[in-house]
């Protein structure tokens, strides 16, 4: 059992690039150093983040007491035990009432033929004064129940593997009907289940699940289609048309998601970046494995360049209340269990997304059982702060103590701004809140709340209910109000899609708008419908050229789900599409790419741009060669990706168009032709993909090409493919007068492919004469691709002349191959090679040799 547990964490280990230094012991991020995944075995209790608060639990009134807070902000308690314990999600009603699960069977689950202890309860504040004062337990028998959102006149809870819709049928308060509405989620760590259910702007429920769980989404009993895999990122269920799908791939375990004013999405990850914006389709950096869709070639970075106290976040929360200051408004606070703090983020816009720094941590205490594990606006306008109350951040140790978890204990906190007056009252909610009397026109009239809450709840509540066509109009005079403020117009724009009362005509308006947000999501839209009409094309192009990037990005995902579906999936194209299609809008977003690298914008167009150009590759580089600019970033990565993807579709034929392009390009896009040779050696790696015809002309044109960087790359190609023009003029600047340092090395490295008995001399002629050692080693290194049975006797009649550096690269060379080692211990055993000279690292490689 142990060695099974060792060989899995070294593995892991390996996947990250990182070392262990022994059993139990931390794998650490490479960067920030902070420990990564351990195995721990029974009874050995771990140091560091995992290790166990160093005092006793508080009790609420002395936790209250121990939080710093910034100046005019408190803390009030809503809930402790034993109303609440383990708190895990929580979520509210129409009324206003708190829903909260417990999660008592973390981290184990219950045993075989035991019913779970996990359960979902209802908080009622019913006098308003801030403190709950009636608790009914809606269902039970639950067992690692993560997810927590109501909706559609029910609740949904994940409890992988399923996601569960529970109903009230008869009204008492209790569920009395439960429907599986997808099944498949992994539980392989019970860190990272699905979690974060929320409501996004489209009407769908978003959801977060952590990079160490597989899951392979079903809709039971829907007509059988491939699951939908998530290995990491936010995922998102639409109750309209039972299907799932990612959103955005990558981070490490986000725990929670929430969408600013504008209606992008953000996530706090733990272990690598904390702090990431998702563009719908982005493939963002991971903390292991590999992302499900392979042709990104690169990964969208994370919005932060600076890291809070050590690792793990739960919970993020974008402030849209009204009962803090106005300036509080869309700042990032995200809860940080190991700190046993919530930190605090400022969001700037940086291009298409956005950029955040470090602000002071907004609540800090010296208790270290506070596990603020979810924060979000209620509908008192304040933060609420969902406490797990735990000695121990992580379930590792917890394994290890035979008291394990805390059983006992759990804290809601509402975050209150009091300014001068900290005795004022302030209630939990509106009195006599309940927007499920509020009439259809009431619902739309809170749209404009300045509470972020009012406004989404009225838009939950909307979904459920059937608009009449004054109502739809309703909507749209908000939407289309220049005098309106834009969270209202956005809200009524967002509710006329939720609700299935939007039209093209609605797009259409939207996508003239003088305010982004509305072409940003006339876009969004457009691409969610999946409807491709002549309209619709030319709507694309428009906001393809929008001077704003966040509707430029928009679009790009709008063309990617149009084109393709979903971003896991390469369907058929309709017959005759080009580059230019849909709507030119592609080629709009090339052409109006500017001068300074945008990362989500530019992944976003190649993702929507791939499909199109396998379907259509001649098309394709017909129109690079006509339009491409070589003075933009992004046109360099396009014909980098596109060379890249045609090695990986493993057609000769289209390494004969590829290199038929290349050639044609003028001398003024050289760095494109630089980009699209680097593109085509990167693909093959480990395996050349020869032309479907001799390589010919365009090898030739561009190996008699004035630029250096070029004819450089061209050899390398044409000695992967086995040309011998190619491999000749490779091979003789190794040694040729005047060619600089730079260039020989590049040729050394080509050389690694060409084998034959004429680069081997040349690399044994390199190494025997005079000259810098770094061409030397490399030679050494060339030697073990391209050597024979002579190797090591030609390089050992050179020893006596060989520098340290050069000894040291070929005692490596000759003890790695088993048939070559032979003659490199005979030479020591003879004496022509001194034991002195044989580093200590070739000595153990070979005292570890399998050959005895």
């Amino acid at each position: 059992g142990l060695r099974t547990e060792f060989m899995k964490t070294t593995l892991l280990a390996l996947s990250l690039g990182i070392t262990a230094t022994a059993f139990g012991a931390e794998l650490r991020h490479p960067k920030f150093g902070f420990p990564l995944y351990t195995n721990v075995p029974p009874g050995a209790q771990m140091s560091g983040q995992w290790v166990a608060a160093g005092t006793p639990a508080l009790s609420p009134g002395d936790e209250q007491q121990s939080f710093k807070l910034p100046p005019g902000f408190q803390a009030r308690l809503f809930a402790a035990e034993p109303d609440v314990a383990n708190p895990v999600a929580m979520t509210w009603d129409e009324r206003g009432r708190l829903w909260v699960l417990e999660l008592y069977d973390y981290p184990l689950g219950a045993g075989p033929g035991q019913k779970g202890r996990d359960r979902v309860k209802v908080l009622e504040d019913t006098d308003n004064d801030g403190v709950v004062d009636k608790v009914t337990v809606f269902a039970d028998g639950f067992t690692l129940a993560t997810g927590l959102l109501v909706g559609n006149g029910g609740v949904y809870v994940g409890e992988a593997p399923h996601l569960w819709f529970l109903e009230d049928i008869d009204g008492d308060g209790v569920a009395d009907r439960k429907t599986e509405v997808l099944s498949g989620f992994g539980r392989e760590d019970r860190h990272e289940l699905l979690n974060g259910f929320t409501w996004g702007p489209d009407g769908q429920l978003y959801l977060t699940h952590g990079v160490f769980t597989k899951t392979e989404a079903v809709v039971p009993g829907a007509p059988k289609a491939p699951p939908v895999l998530i290995t990491a990122g936010v995922a998102r269920f639409n109750p309209r048309q039972k299907s799932v799908e990612v959103f955005a791939e990558g981070t490490s375990n986000p725990w929670g998601v929430d969408f600013d004013a504008r209606g992008n999405a953000f996530v706090s990850a733990c272990v690598i970046d904390h702090f990431f914006h998702l563009a719908p389709g982005g493939i963002y950096a991971r903390q292991a494995g590999q992302p499900p869709y392979p042709y990104g070639y690169e990964l969208i970075p994370s919005i932060v360049h600076h890291s809070h106290h050590m690792a793990a976040y739960a919970g993020v929360c974008i402030y849209q209340g009204d009962q803090w200051p106005a300036s509080w408004r869309g700042e990032a606070l995200m809860g940080n269990i190991h700190q046993n703090a919530l930190n605090h983020d400022h969001l700037e816009p940086t291009g298409s997304s956005f950029t955040a720094s470090a602000k002071d941590d907004f609540l800090t205490t010296r208790d270290g059982w506070f596990m603020p594990v979810s924060s979000q606006v209620g509908p008192d306008g304040a933060l609420w702060v969902m406490d797990w109350y735990d000695k121990y951040p992580c379930y590792q140790n917890a394994n290890a103590d035979p008291q394990g978890v805390d059983r006992e204990r759990g804290r809601i906190w509402r975050i209150v701004w009091v300014g001068d007056h900290p005795e004022q009252s302030i209630p939990s909610h509106v009195a006599g809140l309940d927007f499920a009397k509020l009439s259809n026109s009431g619902l739309i009239e809170h749209l404009s709340h300045p509470n972020v809450w009012q406004r989404r709840m009225a838009q939950r509540v909307l979904n459920g209910r059937r608009l009449e066509a004054q109502e739809r109009d309703q909507l749209r005079r908000l939407a289309q109000s220049i005098s309106a403020n834009v969270e209202a117009r956005l809200s009524a724009f967002w509710t006329l899609f939720s609700t299935g009362m939007v039209e093209e005509d609605d797009l259409e308006i939207a996508a003239h708008d003088p305010e982004a947000g509305l072409r940003m999501w006339s876009a969004r839209f457009t691409g969610e419908r999946r409807i491709g009409t002549e309209q619709t094309k030319a709507r694309l192009a428009l906001l393809a050229s929008d001077s704003d990037p966040t509707v430029r990005s928009a679009t790009a995902s709008a063309c990617r789900q149009w084109v393709s579906g979903q971003w896991t999936v390469n369907a058929p194209l309709p017959e005759g599409t080009t580059l230019g299609e849909p709507s030119a809008a592609l080629a709009a977003l090339v052409a109006h790419a500017g001068p300074e690298s945008d990362p989500t914008l530019d992944f976003l167009i190649w993702t929507a741009s791939e499909p199109v150009i396998m379907n259509h590759p001649e098309n394709a580089l017909r129109w690079y060669q006509q339009h491409a600019n070589p003075h933009l970033p992004l046109t360099g990565k396009l014909v980098f990706k596109t060379m890249r993807r045609f090695c990986d579709s493993q057609r000769p034929e289209l390494m004969s168009l590829a290199m038929a392009f290349l050639a044609g390009l003028p001398t003024e896009a050289d760095t494109l032709t630089i980009r699209g040779l680097d593109g085509l050696i990167e693909g093959q790696r480990g395996k050349a993909i020869v032309p479907d015809k001799a390589v010919g002309d365009p090898l030739i044109t561009l190996l008699h090409r004035s630029n250096p960087g070029i004819v450089n790359r061209a050899m390398r190609l044409g000695a992967l493919w086995g040309d011998t023009t190619a491999v000749e003029t490779l091979m003789a600047r190794i040694n040729q007068p005047g060619v600089s340092e730079a260039d020989r090395l590049e040729a050394i490295r080509a050389s690694r492919s060409a084998h034959t008995a004429g680069a081997q001399k040349t690399l044994l002629t390199l190494i025997a004469a005079p000259g810098p050692d770094v061409l030397k080693v490399e030679a050494i290194r060339a030697l073990g691709e391209v050597g024979d049975n002579e190797t090591p006797r030609r390089l050992l009649d050179s020893w006596s002349g060989f520098s340290p550096a050069t000894r040291r690269a070929t005692s490596e060379l000759l003890s790695a191959r088993s048939a070559w080692a032979g003659a490199f211990l005979a030479a020591i055993q003879s004496g022509d090679i001194k034991r002195g000279d044989v580093p200590p690292t070739v000595i153990r490689n070979l005292a570890a040799h399998r050959d005895a």
